[in-house]
């Protein structure tokens, strides 16, 4: 008892007040409740607009579909084939890799397949040939096939059920221990139609969860959703 009342001594008082108020801030920022949040954030946005950042190249552009494309081309959504047609002239403009932040998730009911069955007063020789044509689905897939396209993926609060198995475009390696505890995790992945998940050139999730505010500051480069580990759709076009 007296080893340790002189070891205490020889420590000192002021440097085991330090070491407690070190561990009391350590637990408190592990923690993060409401209001250490609030000022942690708050403190980030202020820092944004004392030093913002300055971006010294543009090589991203983004192709908006608003109102005054909707006004030219009609009500959303397009018949794929003008996506399609999208993607061409985007290619031949020199885009390197087109990304899309939207999921097409269905079959185009614009498709000659399936219009054949949803116009009424056609005779069965024309519901034949639109049956025999290719649908707006296929055609969006070729001209995938003749660029480089990364399509997008969301994560879903619910598990979704996938009738079938995802084609593998890339592998991820992993040094050091399991990341996945730290990753942002979704239940559930909600997945393009077949044809254009095997015509991409990548897959990428674009779901980001904002903070208490509503307010992203941050965008992870790779999550998890449907129990897979999937890039971003920032990082995979990058890869692509």
């Amino acid at each position: 008892m007296k080893w340790v009342s002189r070891q205490a001594q020889r420590f000192g008082f002021a440097r085991a007040l330090c070491v407690a108020l070190l561990l009391l801030l350590a637990g408190l920022r592990a923690a993060d409740p409401p209001p250490l949040e609030e000022l942690r954030v708050r403190v980030f946005d202020l820092y944004q607009v004392i030093q913002p950042r300055i971006a010294e190249s543009r090589p991203v552009m983004i192709a908006d579909i608003d109102e005054k494309s909707l006004k030219a081309l009609g009500q959303w959504p397009w018949p794929r084939t003008r996506v399609a047609d999208l993607i061409s002239r985007l290619t031949e403009m020199g885009a390197l890799v087109v990304g899309f932040d939207i999921v097409f998730a269905e079959a185009d009911r614009l498709s000659p397949n399936l219009a054949a069955d949803s116009f009424r007063n056609l005779d069965d020789d024309t519901r034949q040939k639109l049956r025999a044509l290719p649908s707006n689905d296929e055609m969006l897939a070729d001209a995938m096939r003749r660029s480089r396209v990364v399509v997008g993926e969301s994560g879903t609060p619910e598990p979704v059920v996938q009738t079938d198995k995802p084609p593998t475009l890339l592998g991820l390696a992993t040094l050091g221990g399991n990341p996945e505890p730290y990753l942002m995790s979704f239940p559930g992945l909600l997945r393009n139609v077949p044809p254009i998940e095997k015509a991409a050139k990548g897959r990428g999730l674009f779901t980001i969860r904002a903070e208490r505010d509503g307010i992203v500051r941050r965008a992870p480069l790779d999550m998890q959703a449907g129990g897979a580990s999937m890039p971003s759709l920032t990082f995979e076009m990058l890869r692509v």
